[in-house]
């Protein structure tokens, strides 16, 4: 048999499979043979040709991301939530080449609370209530505050609309914010999580009740590739760390193909919102404003797949590689500081803020310096004041009279605020006062802030550059070849 013959014969006796265990199957049983060093990803980019190629014609369905079956057989099991193959736009356009469609993009949590709130309500309450808060405008002299729930709720509501708030944010015990919601309910409409009931109350569907029950289960996989979720997290896997401007050209780029936003502000935006779901769910990770994709995010990636990345579940290794090899090149740099003698490690200090669009950057003379090691002019908005910056080299945390110190020698040098840079960390009275009202801010940058500093501005590392080649399925389409 070929691979593709004895895929097919597999699928037909045992059903539906993830790639992997589909090929597995396939090699074990000694259906087919492989020279490829991963039969596997072969074996899924076989399939993949394959329904690009043929479509409907072709005998593979796609049931969810790495799981396929046959057309026909198995079609009753794709994941009904979110079926992007079976869903068109209103002019005609297969919503497969449309996915992203949802802008507010909320974080899970958030919306699992508010489908418990929902059921049992009408659709006309959920709606009145976000009308009437729309129509809550404050002016330039007069705003709106909206971050005391417990405060603006009674002020401000009435009737319905006061009880439907008032269940919100009770019942998510203050963590979902009724004036923030429309995001939340967008996403149900669109995939269809709630409908109205025979008393025209609002009633759980399937997809809904599956989403609510099952964290990380197949509607929210669906979910998660439908919103363009697993493509980011590919891109942040492949690009991390990085900040959002190294991941929006990645990201802008996947938008213009899937989805009906056009713009640089909608493309930044739902970069935002669906970075803020991936790190709620420990996906991702940010330190200082550099995300990362976490060991849960990674196995994440192996387990689903995505058919646009780089890795797309075929070189899954590569990821976990890099991830250990950045571990180990900052505990290596960590190292390099605490062992750097006290000379070195204050000029460091001055090229990283030279780096960071610091003016007059100067290292003090040894004595009399009253703590300060460094001093240099930043400019904040259109005024340049002057920072001072004390840098400890230490494996001890950082006392609240460092900081007493720091703050007591502004004067000397006419500068408005200050900077801690330290090796270790800071104690709890050291934070607390670090911003005390009344008093000259002192930034805090920890070792680990600092070794971010380092890396994303090129000091003491060097990025290389990889370049991997993988399979292009939409190459050997008919249209490609016109």
């Amino acid at each position: 048999m070929t691979l593709r013959e004895a895929a097919i014969y597999v699928l037909n006796e045992r059903g539906p499979l993830h790639y992997q265990e589909l090929t597995r199957a396939v090699l074990k049983g000694g259906l087919a043979e492989s020279s490829s060093a991963t039969p596997d990803a072969s074996l899924n980019a076989m399939i993949a040709v394959d329904l690009k190629q043929k479509g409907k014609q072709s005998p593979f369905i796609r049931i969810k991301p790495g799981v396929f079956g046959l057309r026909g057989k198995h079609q009753g099991e794709v994941v009904a939530a979110v079926d992007v193959d079976s869903v068109s736009q209103p002019d005609g356009e297969d919503i497969a080449d449309q996915r992203v469609r949802v802008p507010l993009f909320p974080v899970y949590s958030e919306l699992r609370h508010l489908l418990r709130v929902w059921p049992g309500r009408s659709r006309k309450q959920i709606t009145g209530l976000q009308s009437t808060i729309g129509e809550l405008r404050g002016t330039p002299q007069k705003t709106v505050d909206w971050t005391e729930p417990s405060s603006w709720i009674p002020e401000r509501l009435k009737g319905d609309d006061h009880e439907l708030a008032e269940a919100i944010w009770t019942q998510s015990d203050g963590r979902v914010n009724p004036r923030y919601t429309y995001g939340h309910w967008l996403l149900a409409q669109k995939y269809d999580f709630v409908e109205d009931g025979r008393d025209g109350r609002l009633i759980l569907t399937a997809s809904g009740q599956d989403f609510l029950d099952h964290v990380g289960g197949d509607t929210e996989v669906a979910l998660d590739e439908a919103e363009g979720l697993v493509k980011l997290l590919s891109i942040i896997a492949d690009n991390g760390p990085a900040r959002t401007g190294g991941l929006l050209e990645d990201w802008s780029e996947y938008l213009k193909r899937r989805s009906r936003f056009g713009t640089d502000s909608t493309f930044k935006d739902t970069l935002r919102r669906r970075l803020n779901n991936l790190r709620e769910r420990d996906l991702i990770e940010r330190r200082s404003n550099m995300y990362s994709v976490t060991q849960a995010g990674l196995e994440y990636l192996q387990r689903i797949g995505d058919e646009d990345s780089v890795g797309g579940g075929e070189h899954p290794e590569i990821w976990t590689l890099i991830r250990q090899q950045e571990s180990t090149i900052r505990e290596s740099l960590r190292e390099l500081l605490l062992d750097m003698d006290p000379f070195t490690f204050e000029h460091l200090i001055k090229r990283l803020l030279e780096e960071m669009d610091y003016q007059n950057v100067e290292v003090t003379s040894p004595s009399g310096d009253g703590g300060v090691d460094v001093v240099a002019d930043i400019e904040l908005g259109i005024t340049s004041v002057r920072e001072v910056v004390q840098v400890k080299r230490h494996r001890r945390a950082i006392q609240r009279k460092d900081l007493d110190a720091l703050r007591g020698s502004l004067y000397r040098f006419n500068a408005v605020r200050g900077t801690i840079i330290t090796t270790s960390r800071f104690s709890k009275g050291t934070i607390d006062a670090a911003f005390a009202t009344g008093t000259a801010p002192i930034t805090l940058i920890d070792g680990d802030k600092l070794i971010d500093l380092l890396i994303e501005h090129g000091i003491g590392v060097r990025k290389r550059t990889v370049e991997l080649l993988e399979v292009e399925p939409g190459d050997f389409s008919d249209e490609a070849r016109e």
